[in-house]
């Protein structure tokens, strides 16, 4: 079998609804020379069927089957097999254009580029396969070359969600170590994850192309509704943020100020901030227990030291339990 160019990493875990479509939008792409790493995060429904189909019909599509244990190690599963020049990671309710690959792999090629980036759009439950834009002939290409400053400059506002890990193909031995962390099943993992990568491309390319429609689904996380896994994937990332980057020794002080303005914002965001905004009881007492765990801690103390006089304000309330005062505010928490 000759080597695939590009490996594509799917982590898989009860997706039949939406399967289908996404393997068949890998599949169907007008760059073809790439491998298809499903990885099947012990599904309970059809899901392990539907990989079976696209392996038994296209050598391109491989299927690793493992107990369920969550997106980070399903993922790192898939990375342990690929064998591709370029890594692509595929959620398994999304979609991709048909020259997603190509697109990405003509822009990391020209430039010689660690990573090359394409804009997401984000779609409802019952869109379809067919109903994906056409694409277009690039119309505007640039390349950075000092990531640690322009990823964080240049990764917002037009091209938007700075971590979201599908909307860019890496160079395989330029991210050849980095891992996502096991321990976070579901939710912060690609935020972790990027942190790393960019400290270790030497550059990235980004292009106008829409590469990636993320779904916007009951199934995930992240925009499915607030759920406890979002307060909860702070009681791992606060120590290991810390631990990693506070406490390491020489780091670029432009990594350890992204770094910490990105997860003491979330920190804020998600257990103070979305709590309050759900006016769920549980999800306020998590939160509150997840924040009474850390208090005074060094691990918090970095946290909290980059929060706005507003956003302390409003921890302290929180944490005095005046949650009637913080309802009447909640407009003001941005």
């Amino acid at each position: 079998m000759i080597t695939p160019k590009v490996s594509v990493i799917v982590p898989i875990y009860n997706c039949e609804q939406y399967l289908s479509d996404t393997l068949l939008s890998i599949q169907n792409q007008a760059f073809s020379g790439f491998e298809c790493i499903c990885v099947n995060d012990g599904s309970t429904d059809n899901s392990e069927a539907i990989i079976d189909r696209f392996t038994q019909n296209d050598k391109r599509f491989v299927k690793i089957n493992q107990t369920n244990a969550g997106v980070s190690v399903a993922r790192n599963a898939g990375l342990d097999m690929a064998n591709g020049e370029y890594l692509y990671f595929v959620d398994h309710d999304d979609l991709i254009l048909e020259d997603t690959l190509h697109n990405l792999l003509n822009a990391a090629e020209s430039y010689h580029a660690d990573m090359s980036r394409g804009r997401m759009i984000t779609i409802p439950e019952n869109y379809a396969l067919s109903d994906r834009p056409k694409q277009q002939v690039p119309n505007h290409t640039q390349l950075f070359e000092n990531p640690l400053t322009d990823f964080y400059q240049h990764a917002r506002g037009k091209y938007k969600t700075w971590c979201y890990i599908w909307q860019c193909l890496y160079r395989r031995s330029a991210i050849q170590n980095i891992r996502f962390l096991d321990s976070l099943r579901s939710g912060r993992e690609d935020n972790l994850f990027m942190y790393e990568v960019v400290a270790n491309i030497s550059n990235y390319v980004q292009i106008d192309n829409i590469v990636a429609c993320h779904r916007h689904s009951s199934s995930s996380v992240m925009l499915g509704g607030y759920r406890p896994v979002q307060v909860e994937m702070f009681d791992i990332a606060i120590p290991y943020v810390y631990h990693k980057y506070a406490l390491a020794p020489n780091i670029d002080k432009r990594l350890l100020w992204w770094v910490y303005h990105k997860e003491s914002y979330g920190v804020y965001r998600f257990l103070i901030r979305n709590t309050i905004r759900s006016n769920q009881k549980s999800l306020i007492l998590l939160a509150r227990e997840v924040l009474l765990k850390y208090k005074n801690t060094p691990e918090f103390i970095e946290i909290k030291k980059r929060w706005s006089l507003r956003q302390v304000l409003f921890y302290k309330l929180f944490m005095l339990e005046h949650y009637r005062v913080l309802r009447f505010f909640r407009f003001l928490m941005f």
